[in-house]
């Protein structure tokens, strides 16, 4: 008997091999491809990654870089140890996550895209949450950001500002969705952090984990800032490699026709659940970079029901560049990425769905949307960073009194 189960693991770790070292040579066949595509392009080779680091350089750095360096100081004073208390009463019953998870959540959906997955990192570094909770949490934090949602793509892409609501409440609705659905997936006992045997209120609790924190604290203040500074400076460049390999692939792939073949792919798919087949051509550029993708949803002419569903699943799904970014930024933390992944293909079939239900009802809202929707041009510069700070703050200020109040119906 020990000798079958012995056989059984022997071949069974052979066949892993085989596996592995199939999918290795894989790999380096497509690298010494994309290498020769290169060499035989240097041009649409020159012109991506010249796109990719204008892209980098000109949006990403500006919106991410500050929020980067202030969250990460955060964390390190114990700011969030006091969020974490305060709003552990509605993190742990609806998403199953640690009250710091608000803070990461927060800063997500208000930051953008891969905000989530280094905030998420940090928590599990500083064991604010399990390696599985961080699995969970990244797969809904990870999202594109308001000004995304509600000025660059029906703005400057559309030039249809009363879309931008629309694309919003599909976008960040399937992502809750997807959230408390993992959260139903992850069987546990309520834990009362907020709570303590002596019956200390949550106020005092959040206060004494903020000085404990900085009591443990070991770095001075310059030595946390200039730490803050140099992870954030290397998380950016990561996210500006990542953005320039992808740019150049793509136009690499357009160039040699192979997004052509992916576009007739999609058109078939779409032709089969009845939307315009020529947003195909859309879905094969999403596919791979979300922002191009969803301008060439725009430039094609089809109707605006059909063009706003097609745009929801592509920012749902998000893109091989971000899912790349994600993987990249957690993974030397080892922590799994499945539920990111199969939550990729969740947002963007959910967004979809709700989009096509919703369109009708936001199409008889329109006129009055338009009379009271604030960003009619693209916002940039100062008011660029006051729209993230006032929004994140926004955020987290509904969630804390949804918490609070959330730990008064209990108490009571």
């Amino acid at each position: 008997m020990t000798n079958i189960i012995y056989n059984k693991t022997f071949k069974g770790g052979i066949m892993l091999a085989k596996e592995k070292n199939f999918f290795s040579l894989f790999l380096a066949f497509l690298a010494i491809i994309l290498t020769i595509a290169m060499i035989l392009h240097p041009e649409a080779t020159f012109q991506g990654a010249n796109y990719g680091l204008k892209t980098w350089a000109t949006i990403l750095v500006p919106s991410l870089l500050p929020f980067f360096i202030i969250a990460d100081i955060l964390v390190e004073l114990g700011v969030v140890s006091l969020l974490g208390v305060l709003l552990e009463p509605l993190m742990r019953p609806v998403f199953k996550q640690p009250g710091a998870a608000g803070f990461v959540m927060a800063m997500g959906f208000t930051s953008g895209f891969p905000m989530g997955a280094v905030l998420t990192n940090t928590l599990y570094e500083k064991n604010l949450c399990t390696k599985e909770e961080a699995s969970r949490l990244i797969a809904f934090t990870n999202n594109s950001s308001p000004l995304f949602l509600l000025v660059a793509v029906p703005v400057g892409m559309f030039q249809n500002p009363n879309l931008g609501i629309l694309l919003a409440v599909s976008h960040y609705g399937a992502n809750i969705l997807l959230g408390i659905i993992l959260g139903f997936l992850k069987s546990e006992k309520r834990v009362k952090y907020f709570q303590t045997e002596t019956g200390e209120s949550i106020l005092k609790k959040s206060i004494r984990e903020l000085f404990v924190t900085n009591q443990n604290k070991t770095l001075s203040f310059g030595a946390l800032m200039g730490k803050a500074v140099q992870k954030a400076i290397h998380n950016m460049l990561t996210i500006g490699g990542f953005v320039i390999f992808f740019a150049v692939l793509i136009e690499i792939f357009r160039i040699t026709e192979i997004l052509s073949l992916l576009a007739v792919i999609f058109t078939k798919l779409l032709s089969i659940i009845g939307l315009d087949p020529q947003l195909g051509e859309a879905l094969s550029t999403g596919f791979f970079e979300m922002t191009l993708g969803t301008k060439k949803a725009s430039e094609i002419s089809a109707g605006l029901r059909e063009q706003a569903i097609i745009v929801s699943v592509i920012l749902g799904w998000s893109g091989l560049s971000i899912q790349a970014q994600v993987s990249s930024i957690v993974a030397k933390n080892y922590i799994p990425i499945y539920y990111f992944l199969l939550g990729r293909i969740f947002q963007g079939i959910m967004a979809g769905i709700i989009t096509m239900i919703l369109f009708v009802p936001f199409l008889n809202f329109m006129p009055v949307i338009n009379m009271y929707y604030p960003f009619t041009s693209p916002l940039n510069g100062w008011n660029y960073f006051v729209f993230h700070i006032t929004s994140c703050g926004i955020l987290i200020s509904i969630m804390l009194i949804l918490s609070l109040l959330k730990n008064k119906i209990i108490k009571n």
